[in-house]
């Protein structure tokens, strides 16, 4: 269902409410104007935001579009912006990316996303107690919105990272398949992120070199730190990808030790048993005439001579160190 919060600021006067304080608002008449439209539909888009107020049919299409990356559009009398967020839930690896599309004019922002936003909640939630953020400018509100979607990105990787190091302890300790499995998850989910922060960081890079000229200059510092914060996001996903990479590398490495260590115990006891088969073998042959086949002690012989090859080949193994040394 379509939700519109409108936040109407005029002087030092602020009203909050439904679409209906949209229709005493004219763009340039002085009040700034704040309005997130949730969940919204084509028909809804196509007559407020096309018809209503002007904005290109391409950037509404755009705001509906749920894959749509980040992105920005400049157009003559407003900007329009595409923000991304990511919800990864580590034990499920169940990954939710979500959507911000802005609108961004002298006085005036329209935000347009489907689902909640906790950024949008908390900036509507504030403005009655913080009303500098739309005092300041549509600008400087638009700021605070993303940054907090930007700043939820740090303990999100804060937990990749404590899975990541887990994982790499319990490698060295007891290798299993389950552990494996489980670094592939985390590997997508991180890749995921990666796909969405890139195109966001050069969408912040832009907008704190002042090329938007709706962002004012004295709040072009706010972007560069948004734009620094992005840039150490991207510089920690990349750091966490290769962990990760460094963790499969330990594990192949792991197992393939484990499967060696197996191999030279086998290769051990075949060689061992290949003298002793030789023995059986020719005690086995069927001729009548050989030496020590009727002799009283040739079985106990032919045992003390298997038994003999044996712990002489084991300690010929041993003392070349391919058993018995760690």
């Amino acid at each position: 269902m379509t939700r519109i919060r409108v936040s109407l600021l005029s002087g030092d006067a602020l009203q909050q409410g439904d679409a209906s304080l949209l229709e005493a608002w004219k763009r340039g008449a002085g009040p700034r104007i704040w309005t997130d439209i949730e969940d919204p539909d084509e028909a809804l888009l196509e007559a407020l935001l096309e018809r209503r107020f002007g904005f290109h049919e391409l950037a509404a299409e755009d705001s509906l579009s749920p894959n749509t990356l980040p992105k920005y559009d400049a157009f003559p009398d407003y900007d329009f912006f595409v923000f991304r967020a990511v919800d990864v839930e580590l034990r499920e690896h169940r990954t939710q990316t979500s959507k911000l599309a802005a609108f961004l004019g002298h006085d005036f922002l329209f935000t347009v996303h489907t689902g909640k936003l906790q950024a949008i909640d908390d900036a509507y939630a504030r403005l009655p107690n913080d009303r500098r953020m739309l005092s300041n400018g549509p600008d400087y509100l638009l700021y605070e919105i993303v940054d907090v979607m930007v700043d939820a990105h740090f303990p999100l990787l804060e937990k990749v990272e404590e899975c990541v190091d887990g994982l790499h302890e319990e490698i060295f300790r007891n290798a299993r398949p389950v552990q494996l499995d489980e670094l592939l998850h985390l590997k997508r989910d991180v890749n995921l992120l990666r796909r969405q922060s890139l195109p966001q960081r050069e969408l912040l890079n832009l907008m704190s070199r002042g090329d938007s000229p709706f962002i004012q200059k004295q709040h072009l510092i706010y972007f560069r730190d948004l734009y620094d914060h992005m840039f150490r996001i991207s510089e920690t996903i990349d750091s966490e990808r290769d962990m990760m990479a460094g963790t499969m590398e330990a594990y192949l490495s792991v197992i393939a030790n484990r499967t060696n260590e197996i191999m030279r115990v086998l290769t051990v006891l075949s060689t061992i048993m290949l003298p002793l088969t030789l023995i059986a073998g020719i005690y086995g042959m069927n001729f009548e005439r050989m030496p020590e086949l009727h002799w009283l002690y040739g079985y106990p012989f032919a045992l003390g001579l298997m038994a003999a090859t044996a712990l002489v080949m084991l300690v010929f193994f041993f003392r070349k160190g391919w058993i018995g040394r760690g």
